[in-house]
């Protein structure tokens, strides 16, 4: 037997035992002292965040500052606990973080435009170069649920290249149980204290498509095991990384855990892990999993064993410490491993800062260095070629092509200045170093320190109010001097975002009324709705398919796939034992008008297809294509569709329950992503589901008291059903 092998099989007992306490203490502890309801991830803008950390450092807001986002009623709540009465700059600063989660409860419109050219992106800036289109909806929130729908248009990031990609950038829902979410979500992310680097996951990437769980509070734990931690927060998440060419180990899947926490007024702490595996070629299983987090078979030194590793890891430390003495000022740092030895981290990257604000909250300086070669002490060089990068994974730590940590890239020095005004909404840096690879994208070229492009760059970004809308103009420019000349990047943008529900009567939530059957209403005004959204739909067919195709082994596609594909059933089922069991004449009266509304939706769907014959995004013909297939197997609409929303749509009526139609939208989710569906046939779907299901509301008992007989009968080849009204 190998030496080596028996020398760590007690390590390795020991990481298991302490990762298996780990997870057994968190998962009964985590939060069975609260009773919080679900939520939405939120991510504070920068000014927000200014905010909070304001709050958390003077007047002892019960909230962790270095793990974002956190559920949006994590941060209410601990605004909620504030003093009703407190001074003006605190004051000042509630009321915007109260103005921006007020914000996320309404739909928004967003549209940027921006140059090609990469930037140094901080927290709170959209990395992504290029124009964009983003709509997002409000949160739908439901018992122990949650749901906010939202999507993003980009151009491709190769300038060279033509097309458009689709995202569902703010998209999420949320169930939560015993003080904990489970989660599918996308979203960017910004794990550790630093406002320019975040080391082990930042928001340089597109939003990640994720599935995981994350604990719905930040308060402090009543249980005795845990109340030392002070305000906490935790998650796990797994999600694909993409936009790698099909090669061993590329597109791998990337999942990560955190823990924060302030066990004392002034300090907070925060313990990260990431980990890549998986990917093409490679094993995807939850023993390869285990074997990574346990640390098995990793860093090998021969090709036979590099066969068996089942991925690549970073774990490491972060703080953030309040001046003593009354000082208006924090330090901070943040030390994350590219390997690991005795089962701790090693081989660091590091970061380390210090802010300070004025007494009146306005302003905010920060000075913050990073350096992303890997340093084993502080006595010794650090070792180039080591950080983001993995024999297994030759596309590096990256999503998208772009680095999923510090966006200044591997083996490189970066000193930024920044100030920040709250009053103007404004961000100003300055940024010098040394770049070791290259900035924002993943480059496998390697510098020596003598040869590394030298940095200079400024950004800065000022946002202006003017009644529903906002406008954000942008400024980046970049300088790299080194051996192989000198190369500028200026690139400007405009960022103009609209409230949508200030829209008066044109606003998203009246889309429902206009469509509407209702006596005195315009039979053309329904119909002109329904055809510009579908025909609004239908715009974005090719590109929703494209994003089908990418995202087709993500486990959060995976999980939406799966639930939005049973709930029609489901809630035609539940409808009909409601139906029989119940004994309120008038929840049996609005169970049968599911039942009755979700069956004569998927009739009228029948009859549809047989009129559009439309061909299905799987066959290959495009999204034009009529005429090809049985008529019975059209595309256009979505029964599914059709069914979830003929079904839910008399419930949500009945209880003015919105968030179920968030609900119903998982179904057309589920029909694009598995492409069974264009886009525009899901639409279709919901459009005719909703109206019939409303037609039927609208005369039943419980809507009008008028008296019904309904009558359903089983046929040989279907299902027959009559209502009489009177």
């Amino acid at each position: 037997m190998d030496v080596n092998e028996v020398r760590e099989r007690p390590r390795r007992r020991a990481r298991a035992r302490w990762l298996t306490g780990l997870a057994v203490g968190a998962t009964s502890l985590i939060g069975f002292d609260h009773a919080w309801c679900a939520s939405v991830p939120w991510m504070p803008s920068i000014d927000a965040r200014d905010a909070i950390e304001l709050l958390v450092d003077s007047v002892g807001l019960q909230l962790t500052t270095s793990q974002w986002p956190l559920p949006r009623d994590a941060v209410q709540q601990a605004l909620d606990a504030l003093a009703v009465s407190l001074p003006p700059a605190q004051s000042a600063a509630r009321d915007r973080v109260q103005a921006e989660l007020r914000a996320q409860r309404g739909a928004r419109l967003a549209v940027t435009t921006r140059g090609h050219a990469d930037a140094l992106p901080g927290f709170g800036d959209d990395a992504t170069p290029g124009s964009s289109l983003a709509l997002r909806s409000g949160e739908l929130d439901g018992p122990h649920l949650a749901l906010q729908v939202g999507g993003r248009l980009e151009a491709a990031s190769d300038p060279a290249v033509s097309g458009r990609k689709v995202r569902l950038d703010d998209s999420a829902v949320a169930v939560d149980a015993l003080g904990v979410q489970a989660q599918i979500w996308a979203h960017r992310s910004w794990w550790g204290p630093g406002w320019q680097n975040a080391l082990a996951l930042s928001n340089n990437t597109p939003a990640l498509d994720g599935i995981g769980l994350q604990r719905a509070s930040a308060a402090r734990s009543a249980s005795p095991w845990l109340s030392w931690l002070g305000p906490w927060s935790a998650e796990f998440f797994v999600a694909r990384s993409e936009g790698q060419a099909q090669a061993p180990g590329s597109n791998p899947l990337i999942s990560g855990a955190r823990i924060t926490f302030r066990p004392l007024s002034f300090l907070e702490l925060g313990v990260t892990r990431m980990s890549q595996w998986g990917g093409y070629g490679r094993r995807e299983t939850l023993g390869a999993f285990a074997e990574e987090m346990l640390g098995r078979h990793q860093n090998a030194d021969t090709t036979q064993k590099q066969a068996i590793d089942p991925g690549n890891g970073l774990a490491g430390y972060d703080l953030r410490a309040r001046c003593p003495a009354g000082l208006r000022c924090t330090v901070y740092g943040q030390f994350i491993g590219e390997d690991e030895a005795g089962g701790l981290p090693t081989k660091f990257l590091t970061m380390l800062g210090g802010e300070a604000w004025s007494a009146d909250g306005r302003d905010r300086f920060f000075v913050e260095a990073v350096e992303t070669g890997c340093r084993n002490s502080w006595t010794e060089a650090s070792l180039r070629g080591c950080a983001y990068r993995n024999y297994a994974y030759p596309g590096g730590y990256t999503s998208n092509q772009r680095w999923l940590g510090a966006s200044v890239g591997p083996d490189s020095r970066l000193l930024t200045l920044g100030w920040m005004d709250a009053d103007w909404n404004s961000v100003l840096r300055l940024d010098l170093g040394r770049v070791g690879a290259q900035v924002g994208t993943y480059s496998p070229q390697v510098f020596s320190l003598a040869s590394s492009p030298r940095l200079l760059g400024v950004s800065a970004r000022r946002s202006f109010d003017w009644g529903a809308s906002r406008f954000t103009p942008e400024f980046d420019w970049m300088r790299l001097s080194g051996p192989g000349g000198v190369h500028v990047e200026p690139r400007v943008g405009l960022e103009m975002s609209v409230a949508l529900d200030d829209l008066g009567p044109v606003a998203p939530r009246h889309f429902g009324d206009m469509l509407s059957l209702a006596p005195g209403r315009p039979a053309v005004q329904g119909l002109a709705v329904a055809a510009a959204l579908i025909g609004g739909a239908a715009l974005f067919d090719r590109a929703a398919d494209r994003f089908a195709v990418e995202h087709q082994h993500d486990p959060a596609t995976k999980a939406l796939r799966s639930a939005g594909d049973l709930l029609p059933y489901a809630g035609l089922g539940l409808a009909g034992v409601a139906w029989l069991a119940l004994d309120d004449p008038t929840q049996r009266n609005v169970a049968l008008t599911s039942v009755e509304s979700g069956l004569a939706a998927v009739a009228l769907t029948e009859a549809t297809r047989y009129a559009v014959d439309r061909s299905r995004p799987s066959q290959g013909r495009g999204a034009f294509d009529f005429g090809h297939e049985r008529r019975s197997d059209s595309s256009f609409p979505s029964a599914h569709a059709a069914l979830a929303w003929g079904v839910l749509t008399p419930v949500a009526r009945q209880y003015d329950a919105p968030w179920l139609y968030g609900v119903a939208a998982l179904t057309n989710f589920a029909r694009v992503a598995g492409r069974d569906h264009w886009l525009s046939d899901t639409v279709a779907g919901s459009v005719l589901g909703y109206v019939v299901g409303d037609w039927f509301w609208r005369r039943s008992d419980a809507a009008r008291g008028a008296a019904t007989t309904t009558s359903v009968m089983l046929m040989p080849h279907g299902v027959a059903l009559s209502t009489s009204f009177r």
